[in-house]
């Protein structure tokens, strides 16, 4: 049942839409967008911040960055990459510098996003650099008064915030991004046996529930951190759910 309610969240992935994890980073630079988005499911591997630029151009050769809520999840992706890895900033400017111009504002605003849920230090006038145009003073300013950095949003705010913690999560390997999923999962499973469905979150934590009975079984990580939250809780409702997750 879990499994059925996550479909439409594996689109997660708009950058990994339905792919097996075979496709890994090493052979990405000879295959085409599909086996670069498979690859980022387990980029925190064995991360290679020198493919970051091609798969920046290939989203939007796609037309991925044109669409706010997939802008959404390529900044995170990035913005975790920034965080973990200061290489990634010159590497990330290089693809901006070499960008055409349409496609360029489109890389901007992923950028300018991916600075800011990143949290770097230099966010502000980073975002402001990206985004001088009148044009964007909208987007601009809405950026800069988010949250950050990423984990300062409530992953059961938005089912777009729910998949933006597993891109960060695959990017940069953060438990911190699954934890607050299985704090989720936990609720659904409080609210579900004391029959309080009517709350306004209850939707939301099922789709984070069933998230992570989807990414449990594939990433190793996430498994002990089910496992972890198992050992820790006596609540018989929050047992059976993560029981579950460890199928």
């Amino acid at each position: 049942m879990l499994r059925r309610l996550y479909l439409p969240l594996l689109c997660l992935t708009l950058l990994l839409p339905c792919m097996r994890p075979a496709a890994h980073a090493a052979t990405l630079a000879d295959r085409g967008l599909a086996a670069y988005a498979a690859g980022m499911e387990y980029y925190y591997r064995k991360p290679q911040p020198q493919l970051l630029p091609t798969l920046l151009q290939r989203m939007d050769d796609a037309g991925l960055l044109a669409d706010g809520e997939k802008r959404l999840l390529v900044a995170a992706f990035l913005g975790e990459c920034l965080r973990k890895d200061a290489s990634t900033r010159s590497l990330l400017q290089n693809a901006l510098a070499h960008a055409g111009q349409e496609s360029g504002h489109n890389i901007r605003r992923t950028l300018a996003w991916a600075v800011h849920l990143a949290g770097l230090r230099d966010a502000p006038a980073l975002v402001r650099q990206l985004l001088p145009n009148r044009a964007d003073l909208t987007l601009r300013e809405h950026i800069l008064s988010s949250p950050s950095p990423l984990l300062r949003w409530k992953a059961t705010a938005d089912s777009s915030v729910l998949h933006m913690y597993w891109t960060a999560f695959m990017a940069g390997g953060n438990t911190a991004y699954v934890e607050a999923i299985i704090d989720a999962t936990r609720r659904y499973a409080r609210l579900k046996a004391s029959g309080r469905q009517y709350e306004d979150d209850f939707d939301l934590c099922r789709q984070a529930a069933a998230s992570l009975y989807e990414f449990t079984p594939r990433h190793t990580l996430v498994r002990r951190c089910v496992e972890k939250a198992l050992a820790a809780t006596r609540n018989p409702a929050e047992i059976q759910t993560l029981r579950l997750m460890l199928r």
